[in-house]
């Protein structure tokens, strides 16, 4: 039988939109690239100013993406005790989407196991909460189904849960809390 992150590998390479869970809330995934991006936005009916989560499972998968000074790149290094996403200056050249209105990239290295094995094997993923934009998160598979059909091309199903709370957000730099 195929793995869940051999099979939301290959869809994901294959330019496809997963739904997986997270180390935080159900979401949904696709590579980092602009056509998707778009696909993936219009299925949450959000708006592409709003931008994109970019997960990873190790810091040297960020350096495509950002274009963080030392004390910012030193602070993702650290291991937070709750899942934490952090605005760091962004590389140049990113897709729009990925970033929205922002000079800012949101990322987050992951911590739960299959979703580093994910990243490990098709690089960094751009996430978002699996939902209609401003809507309650999706809380399990069978909602997801209902709410989102063929329009996702996988569900996994046979992740760990994460915490059911979004992460908290902070800017690398000033240290604000965006979202605690």
């Amino acid at each position: 039988m195929t793995s869940a992150p051999h099979t939301s590998a290959r869809v994901l390479t294959l330019g496809g939109i997963i739904a997986h869970q997270t180390d935080t809330v159900f979401g949904f995934a696709c590579l980092p690239q602009e056509p998707i991006l778009r696909r993936l936005a219009a299925i949450k009916q959000r708006a592409p100013q709003r931008g994109f989560i970019l997960l990873a499972a190790s810091i040297d998968q960020l350096d495509p993406y950002i274009d963080g000074r030392a004390e910012e790149l030193e602070r993702l290094t650290q291991v937070p005790s709750v899942p934490t996403t952090w605005l760091v200056t962004a590389a140049q050249n990113l897709p729009p989407s990925l970033l929205g209105e922002h000079n800012k990239i949101a990322v987050r290295l992951v911590c739960q196991q299959t979703l580093v094995a994910l990243c490990r094997q098709v690089g960094p993923i751009a996430s978002t909460s699996a939902n209609i934009s401003q809507q309650d998160t999706c809380a399990d598979t069978a909602q997801l189904r209902t709410m989102f059909g063929p329009q996702i091309d996988y569900i996994e199903t046979h992740a760990v849960a994460g915490t059911g709370q979004a992460s908290r957000i902070i800017d690398c730099l000033s240290q604000e809390i965006i979202r605690a």
